[in-house]
């Protein structure tokens, strides 16, 4: 009893409940046919949709789904993995600080390990526009080398701030080293808009994508229940998407690909 009454307290104590709640009387104490009235209860309708995780699962899987993974039958040279899984204000080369994106080096440390990629290539610096000091890829090698590899088998491309610079500096990177045969790690969600940069600076890559958050249920009472979490999804739904059509029009990435 107290395991199913705990659940319920916490559905209650989210605070988007009581925003809703609380809209929902403002809204019904409102004189009728106010054009006011009728834009706030569509308000009401699109942020109650987006807490849901009915919606947020689909909108996240149809951008997961864009790219199915690459099958491994040979060696690559190089295996890419881009940043954004670490959180620098609080990470340091003693204590590493990450996000569930965290699968993105540990995939690509494992396709080394297993000897389907040569090398490590980490891309990413700081993202930041106030305090550019750590760069993540650095302290992504100091990880992967806790893990277990070797300097001979890490490429860092430390200097970029954005995807696009991902793909461009990380050109010029495996260009020096002479590499042919590239994989690309990074999130599901953003290996659409990331294998495009790609593709627009002219660099190949086959895509490895990792980090699944969507889980497509059947529809039922529970994945109709708002929650807070499942705003934060369509946010990075809204983001990656705008991301997408941003890229394409300024010319900075090319989806041809499928």
């Amino acid at each position: 009893m107290f395991f199913y009454l705990s659940k319920i307290v916490t559905f209650l104590l989210d605070p988007l409940f009581f925003i809703l709640l609380l809209l929902l009387i403002f809204i019904y104490r409102m004189p009728q046919g106010q054009f006011s009235k009728k834009l706030l209860y569509l308000v009401w309708v699109i942020l109650y949709a987006f807490s849901t995780g009915f919606v947020s699962n689909h909108a996240l899987a149809f951008l997961e789904q864009r790219v199915p993974p690459t099958s491994l039958d040979h060696q690559y040279d190089g295996v890419i993995v881009l940043s954004g899984m670490m959180n620098l204000k609080l990470s340091t080369p003693e204590q590493f600080e990450f996000s569930g994106a965290v699968d993105r080096v540990l995939k690509g440390i494992e396709l080394v390990q297993q000897g389907k990629a040569k090398k490590l290539i980490l891309s990413g610096g700081n993202g930041s526009i106030v305090d550019q000091s750590k760069s993540e890829s650095k302290l992504l090698y100091l990880f992967a080398r806790r893990l277990g590899l070797r300097e001979d088998q890490i490429l860092l491309e430390p200097d970029s701030r954005n995807t696009y610079e991902n793909a461009l500096f990380t050109r010029a990177l495996v260009r020096k080293e002479q590499l042919g045969s590239l994989l690309l790690v990074t999130s599901a969600f953003h290996m659409y808009r990331a294998q495009g940069c790609f593709q627009q600076v002219g660099l190949k890559v086959d895509p490895i994508p990792v980090d699944f958050k969507a889980g497509l249920e059947a529809l039922d009472f529970r994945n109709l229940l708002p929650a807070s979490g499942n705003l934060s999804r369509m946010s990075l739904v809204i983001h990656e998407i705008v991301g997408i059509l941003v890229y394409g029009i300024t010319g900075k990435a090319t989806y041809t690909f499928i």
